[in-house]
């Protein structure tokens, strides 16, 4: 257990760089991240309380039911698992201090769990702030329904702040499960490709789950959501509850007051984490040298068949961001192609939704002129601009990319405002197509003129701009570089 708790601390230690704490750049680095907690953070967290409120409320005054706040958690937890899944992978098979650490003197397991509990925290943080959030706003919901007793007697608040820590724990716990498994039949197959299109397949699976759920409704719509929550027979919140099965024993904790399904509650994460640590014991030391054998595969490069092309320095290192982009399996998935949710997203939402009453009155209202309606659509662009630049972390992964090589960039033949500039580019170049063709579908639908469509999509770019420069300048190893915007910059 000390071993573990070492490793764990090594790790922490690493990921966190040393940040400016005095004069002008501790200043402006405190600056950001104020800006970056009270502008980006806390709204989205008051968002996603105030929609927990509004489900729950419309819920409990029908039913009497948490499946509102049941059913936000299955989502939390699918999307962890689907986007933690190449994470999870790639830090126990193919981080970069494989050689070194196998070779230290500590057993597999305990690299297996150091790994693990480190990915865990270090993938929650906003994911805690968005669990709670969910709590306030069903307690909230709760409390005006049947007053402060006894939905907010201590069992039900001890229980929403342990599910806050732990609920992200079982999807994780599962992505560790299925590395190690698929990493054990990788030994036979070797080749690495058939377990990246795992997360896809994930994201794919869910997707058609949460469509079908709306089977035999007679569409897609918030109405035919919420009464299929409110009559308990919505298939993507039955089969969650199979999955992520800890989830309603929470919830039943917090209904109910109950002490046992609390404890139920941890014995699951537990016994799922107990799995997934006997599992390691038998698979990951084999698996790791399985990573390691398909590590050394190169595929042999005839350099007289190279085609170097001489080009400007910053379109050279916009290039090779690209290609570390495209090229690298992770990055790819939760950086590059779930931009793609926007555009897909809105277009599901204004063609299976065009007999909703609720989105058909909206609209009604915003070509009438209603200044209310014109302020939502406002907003709406503005938060999905905002959201879709974090959502996909190119920017504040921007500088830790580069990995092992982080302190090549210090000595390479390229300015640092060259670099950062490039860093901040690709961040644009990629997320500002999907969020222009996300507001020129819902402009299409809407009705807007050219020049409404036009002023929009200028706002997307606004609000498309500040963040990834906000994010590069939070970024520690940026401080830690000490960049300047001067061109006098040696």
């Amino acid at each position: 257990m000390n071993t573990v708790r070492t490793l764990f601390h090594v790790y922490q230690a690493n990921a966190e760089m040393p940040t400016p704490k005095k004069g002008l750049k501790g200043s402006v680095y405190l600056s950001f991240g104020l800006i970056a907690v009270f502008c980006i953070m806390l709204p989205c967290c008051l968002i996603v309380g105030y929609m927990t409120y509004i489900m729950s409320m419309a819920l409990m005054v029908e039913s009497n039911t948490m499946n509102a706040l049941l059913a936000e958690l299955h989502i939390i937890s699918a999307f962890s698992m689907i986007f933690s899944m190449l994470v999870v992978f790639n830090v126990l098979f193919f981080s970069s201090d494989r050689e070194y650490m196998v070779t230290l003197p500590m057993s597999h397991l305990q690299l297996l769990a150091a790994k693990f509990w480190h990915t865990y925290v270090a993938e929650s943080i906003m994911e805690f702030m968005i669990l709670f959030s969910m709590f306030i706003g069903h307690f909230a919901a709760a409390a005006e329904n049947y007053g402060p007793w006894p939905v907010l007697g201590p069992i039900g608040i001890v229980s929403a702040l342990i599910g806050t820590m732990v609920t992200p724990l079982l999807p994780l716990a599962y992505c560790a499960i299925l590395s190690l498994i698929l990493m054990a039949a990788l030994k036979k197959v070797r080749n690495i490709k058939v377990f990246y299109h795992v997360s896809t397949l994930l994201l794919l699976l869910f997707v058609a789950l949460f469509l079908l759920s709306f089977r035999g409704m007679g569409g897609i719509t918030v109405n035919n959501y919420m009464d299929s929550l409110s009559n308990g027979d919505n298939l993507f919140l039955r089969i969650c509850n199979i999955l992520f099965f800890t989830v309603p024993l929470l919830g039943e904790a917090i209904r109910s007051q109950n002490l046992l399904s609390l404890l139920l509650y941890l014995l699951g994460n537990a016994a799922v984490t107990a799995i997934m640590l006997l599992l390691g014991r038998l698979l990951y030391q084999e698996g790791l040298y399985t990573a390691g054998a398909l590590g050394t595969t190169k595929k042999k490069t005839d350099a007289d068949k190279l085609k170097l092309n001489s080009t400007s320095i910053f379109l050279s290192y916009l290039k090779k961001e690209l290609k570390v982009l495209i090229r690298t399996r992770a990055y790819a998935s939760n950086c590059f192609y779930i931009n793609l949710l926007w555009p897909v997203g809105i277009l599901i939402l204004f063609s299976l939704g065009k007999n909703n009453e609720n989105i058909q009155r909206f609209l009604q209202l915003y070509r009438e002129g209603y200044p209310r309606a014109a302020l939502i659509l406002l907003l709406i662009v503005i938060l999905v601009s905002f959201i879709s630049s974090a959502l996909n972390s190119l920017s504040s992964t921007a500088f830790t990319r580069e990995g092992s090589h982080v302190d090549i960039i210090k000595y390479i033949p390229v300015p640092y405002e060259t670099q950062m500039y490039a860093k901040a580019f690709v961040s644009l170049l990629i997320t500002l197509p999907a969020l222009l063709l996300t507001v020129i579908i819902a402009g299409y639908y809407i009705g807007l003129s050219i020049l409404w469509c036009l002023y929009y999509c200028l706002l997307a770019l606004a609000a498309l701009l500040l963040f990834p420069l906000l994010s590069i300048a939070l970024n520690p190893e940026y401080s830690g570089y000490n960049f300047s915007i001067s061109p006098n910059n040696p």
